[in-house]
């Protein structure tokens, strides 16, 4: 498939950035990679400053089309899929427990086919994203990095993501990524089952599984399979409870 065909709709989000310089160099970053839309959430430095214009050289319309936003959740609300990038790497929580730039780029594929939306979220330069923010990510990104020094200025971190994610425009296949409604679905039946099972934890138990899946479904065939499953699966709890309700009663 041409490239020119292809329909861009992911989207880089910056969470509370302190330097117009930074936002101006992902500015001209996401027009190098052919992304196109800019987020900034509470910035905490103003994007159409003369530094910002400065930095982002030819990419000033970028700047000019950035949307500002209060809330993390507003900019990510309608993204079918949102990724975090951290620079730890959690190994004994599931839900958190990143991919590295290259899988993330093959999970996300789909993507520049699609018209759904995939938010790409960065934090602040001195701490990055918090753990509550991490939370309300679907799956996380880090970039490997000399233990020695670690930390990457926020543009070049932009940088290693966008360029892994264009990379694979060239290996694309004409596959399209499940839909949010299907998402939703899955999430629906998970909490139904979850909730079976009266697990103390509940919440981090979906959320864990939900992860997991997010880093390993491709298409909307995979996820109605495992929703079809899951279907069987409350049916077949509800007739149990059904039951075992009616014993009770004719006691």
């Amino acid at each position: 498939m041409a490239t020119s065909l292809l329909i861009t709709v992911f989207r880089v989000v910056l969470v509370e950035p302190h330097y117009a310089g930074n936002i101006g160099s992902v500015a001209r970053l996401i027009k190098n990679f052919s992304i196109h839309e800019l987020y900034l959430v509470n910035p905490k430095a103003y994007h159409l400053s003369e530094e910002a214009f400065r930095w982002a050289v030819h990419a000033k319309d970028v700047l000019e089309r950035a949307v500002v936003v209060k809330r993390l959740e507003d900019a990510i609300s309608d993204a079918v899929v949102s990724v975090g990038t951290t620079a730890k790497y959690y190994e004994k929580l599931v839900r958190r427990t990143p991919v590295e730039p290259r899988k993330m780029a093959e999970i996300l594929e789909p993507y520049w086919s699609s018209k759904e939306v995939a938010a790409l979220v960065f934090g602040r330069e001195p701490s990055g994203l918090t753990n509550e923010e991490l939370d309300l990510m679907d799956f996380n990104v880090t970039i490997p990095t000399s233990k020695e020094y670690p930390s990457l200025n926020l543009s070049h971190a932009v940088a290693i993501i966008l360029y892994e994610l264009y990379v694979r425009k060239h290996h694309l296949k004409r596959r399209f990524p499940p839909p949010k409604r299907a998402w939703d679905t899955l999430d629906r039946f998970l909490r139904e089952i979850i909730a079976f099972t009266r697990r103390h934890n509940p919440e981090e138990v979906r959320r864990a599984i939900m992860a997991a899946y997010r880093r390993g479904a491709r298409t909307e065939k995979e996820i109605n399979a495992l929703v079809g499953i899951l279907s069987y699966v409350v049916r077949r709890c509800r007739c149990e409870e059904d039951r075992d309700g009616s014993k009770e009663g004719g006691r």
